[in-house]
């Protein structure tokens, strides 16, 4: 969160002491089960690497800072055909082949790969990785649908060499037709930093899914790559961007999912590469290819196996994606699709990949640099997340970055990252733990390098009906424990709620109760001084209250548009759009997006519009969730500001569908059927800093004249006048009070 900067009495004031007396909550829950969990202390630890907490490139900085990330990455179709000398890239299949300004509207060379180091610098990110172009070709203007007529070669693109063979111009030649790689890399250094700096590029990828390149982008790549052309280009790619950042690491070949692990793009071709049938499949010949090149350049050219995967059968709905993870780490287990039916050669998947790398190219490391397991709306999404990451963890990924994602989801990410809301954070050495029943319970321990006088143990509930009762015994340890704290993801809320902290820790044996269908974080410590003052989450607590809206046409506005009524601005937390979208055509597939658009203002009185994005899928009764956090964007930076006017107007700007992609007349219809507005309830009556229990200018004014450190001013209830919600006062929240001063 962004904070704006405070004089020497605000600083002061901020070290106002705040008594929250703890509250015990108890599951709700009829149904309980037993569960063991053992933490073994003294067995083989493992360094886990900081870059499995990682997403592909997200421009929202209130998640950025609250979930926390370590690694970013700048990916996706859109770079397979983008020009760096212009910033033009091309949609593809995914938006009728346009070749636009989507990536950014600036003529600067290289503007995308600057914005996305600046983002990731500005909120502590040190790992980056982004991607070079291999498929042959890029986009060569900003105008728009490339027709089947006009595929590579043409007119509608520039030819893509890796090394340019003469001196390198930080003003590249935008007439000769032609981009180049290594005169990319070159700029990158040049103004960023080679990947050893603290604002340059660590990673580069080796384009972005080729085995998809005919499907995704036939006006490019048009044939479905070989074997032999992805070896050879990756080799050639990668010792162009060596020779000119030999710190930086080479991830490839960047593969789509299992299908491409198996045989890359093309069967047949496949089978004519492997004819002697030396090779398990693909990713072996891969390896291979790249060991001897490396052997050959005398340099390592692939530091980084790199593969995407999103679950086959987490998309059946909640009780197959509870156990979808484990498809990647656990010997036997059969996931209810097509990989659980016909692949269990290859299951599980993590360390038939990590025989490989021993194998065919030993000290190559692994990473994930696109999954998702689905369940954004529900705690499913929490508890896969939750899992994937020990699981990572476990396996020694090296990087890991979600594609997507949001809600339920980000809380999983959150309860290794930063689960106390400070900062909190699973440990950097993982340690053998396990379950009695990894289909009802996965769980995974951490410590702080050899440091066990904390432990962190991420644990699951996957019932749906039964509370967890959880005995987790902390096994050969020299220390002593003697308190724990159980930080929960459940129920209706993202929110990770402090559930229970344990203070009758006998024989190093910690008994906590998890709700159903949760996911957990619990800090064990030596110390149990380490969770006084600490307020437990009480469930008869109301902290939110929800407005609903169904007679949607009396919200139309005169630009027929639905707009929705804000009363309480200050404490808006997320608006939930239910909508029937509808094809003219009959597509099977397909979406509508646009934004929730605001006029806001800023804490130094400045007035903007902006606005919140949101998508809808084809179908009856879809939702998009949009959540609010007080920051909005203005001019592509975003800055803390309040909506003025009381209002929020929904506007559709785009749609996709299956009949588009064939490029068939289609056009998709929103109808908004409901409309939920979710208000934060506070404790205090808001703006109430002297106590007398209304609010009116006196408590502006005595907040006033407590911010310009007027002697002897004493506010009776400073919390009060926290409307940012923050924990801080400053002259935001003076802003906030005279906004409802106004408003209401």
């Amino acid at each position: 969160m962004i904070h704006f900067k405070r004089c020497a009495a605000f600083l002061a004031a901020l070290a106002l002491p705040m008594t929250i007396v703890p509250q015990t909550i108890t599951a709700a829950d009829s149904n309980q089960y037993a569960m063991n969990i053992t933490v073994d202390l003294s067995g083989e630890q493992k360094a886990i690497s900081p870059y499995i907490y990682g997403m592909n490139k997200y421009d929202d900085a209130s998640v950025l800072d609250d979930v926390r990330i370590s690694a970013v990455r700048q990916g996706g179709n859109r770079l397979t055909a983008y020009n760096w000398e212009t910033n033009a890239s091309n949609a593809g299949e995914d938006w009728k082949h346009s070749s636009d300004s989507f990536m950014s509207s600036s003529n600067e060379p290289a503007a995308c790969v600057q914005e996305f180091s600046d983002i990731a610098v500005k909120h502590d990110i040190p790992y980056r990785l982004t991607t070079l172009q291999m498929a042959g070709y890029v986009a060569a203007d900003k105008d728009g649908s490339v027709s089947e007529a006009e595929t590579a070669p043409s007119s509608r693109w520039n030819t893509v060499k890796f090394t340019k063979g003469s001196a390198f111009s930080m003003t590249p030649d935008l007439t000769d037709g032609t981009v180049y790689m290594d005169e990319y890399v070159n700029y990158i250094v040049n103004t960023l930093g080679d990947a050893g700096s603290s604002t340059g590029i660590q990673g580069y990828s080796l384009d972005n899914e080729p085995a998809l390149w005919s499907g995704t982008h036939p006006r490019v790549h048009p044939n479905a790559v070989t074997v032999t052309e992805l070896s050879e280009k990756s080799i050639e790619l990668a010792k162009a961007v060596k020779s000119i950042d030999p710190k930086a690491e080479i991830f490839g070949p960047a593969l789509y999912g299992y299908t491409a692990y198996d045989h890359l793009a093309d069967g047949d071709d496949w089978n004519a590469a492997n004819s002697d049938g030396k090779y398990h499949w693909y990713i072996d010949k891969y390896l291979d290819d790249m060991k001897q090149a490396s052997d050959e350049a005398g340099v390592r050219l692939l530091d980084v196996l790199d593969i995407h995967y999103y679950t086959e059968s987490g998309r059946n709905g909640t009780e197959d994606r509870l156990q979808s993870v484990r498809t990647l780490y656990e010997k036997g287990f059969v996931e209810n699709s097509w990989i659980g039916q016909w692949c269990q050669v290859n299951i599980p998947i993590l360390p038939t990949i990590q025989n490989s790398i021993d194998t065919y190219y030993p000290g190559t490391k692994l990473a994930i640099t696109e999954y998702n397991f689905g369940g954004d709306d529900e705690v499913s999404g929490a508890i896969a997340q939750a899992e994937a990451l020990g699981c990572y963890a476990d396996a020694n990924v090296y990087f890991a970055t979600l594609w997507g994602g949001s809600d339920y989801i980000f809380s999983g990410m959150k309860l290794y990252t930063n689960y106390d809301g400070n900062g909190g954070h699973f440990g950097n050495t993982l340690v053998p733990t396990v379950t009695d029943d990894v289909s009802l319970a996965s769980s995974y321990s951490a410590i702080s390098g050899k440091d066990d006088s904390q432990v962190t143990v991420m644990l699951t509930n996957k019932s749906l009906t039964d509370a967890e009762n959880a005995s987790i015994q902390l096994k050969n340890s020299s220390s002593k424990y003697q308190a724990a704290a159980v930080y929960a993801v459940y129920g209706d809320s993202t929110d990770i709620r402090l559930i229970d902290i344990v203070d009758d820790i006998s024989g190093n044996t910690v008994n906590v109760t998890l709700p159903a269908y949760s996911a957990a974080m619990i800090v064990v410590s030596d110390d149990a001084s380490d969770f006084e003052g600490l307020a437990l989450y009480d469930p008869d607590k109301i902290t939110e209250r929800t407005e609903t809206f169904t007679d949607i046409d009396s919200l139309i506005n005169k630009n027929g548009n639905v707009e929705i009524p804000i009363t309480d601005a200050a404490n808006l937390k997320k608006i939930i759009l239910t909508a029937d979208v509808t094809s003219s055509a009959g597509s099977s597939y397909g979406g509508v997006g646009g934004g929730l658009c605001v006029n806001v203002e800023s804490a130094d009185g400045t007035q903007f519009w902006s606005s919140k994005g949101f998508s809808i899928d084809l179908g009856s009764g879809k939702t998009a969730t949009v959540t609010f956090d007080g920051t909005f964007t203005n001019d592509e930076e975003t800055v803390e500001a309040v909506i003025y006017d009381g209002k929020v107007e929904v506007q559709k700007w785009w749609d996709y569908s299956e009949k588009q992609e064939q490029e068939i007349a289609d056009t998709l219809t929103m109808k908004i059927t409901n409309v939920q507005v979710i208000y934060a309830v506070s404790d205090t009556l808001q703006g109430d800093v002297n106590a007398d229990g209304k609010f009116d200018i006196a408590d502006v004014v005595l907040l006033q004249k407590w911010l310009l450190a007027v002697p002897n001013t004493k506010l009776n209830d400073w919390k009060a006048a926290d409307l940012y919600d923050d924990n801080r006062l400053d002259v935001f929240d003076l802003c906030l009070m005279k906004r409802k001063l106004i408003y209401g």
